[in-house]
């Protein structure tokens, strides 16, 4: 994943179609673990933050709405541009 993989926070579907990309279920074994790392909101790896992302995505689809999802992209993308430009100097 780069900087340029990170859809545009005023493009709604394509920030639930990023969350979505994230398998939080598989990358943590279980509802529960995926459920409780989102609530813990560590915000210490890309995981974490994708995870975050993912969860509040499916929560927000039960509930109806997308808008917390996308105030969550919000918040979150300063997070995520720090994440992948960390790993870019990696590289």
């Amino acid at each position: 994943m780069s900087l340029s993989d990170l859809p545009d926070p005023e493009d709604r579907e394509a920030v639930i179609a990023f969350a979505r990309s994230f398998r939080g279920y598989q990358v943590f074994g279980s509802f529960r673990a995926c459920a409780d790392a989102a609530f813990a909101r560590r915000r210490e790896t890309l995981a974490d933050i994708r995870n975050e992302l993912f969860f509040e995505q499916r929560s927000g689809n039960h509930a109806g709405g997308s808008q917390s999802t996308i105030a969550l992209y919000q918040e979150l993308l300063p997070y995520f541009r720090q994440f992948l430009s960390d790993d870019a100097d990696l590289a």
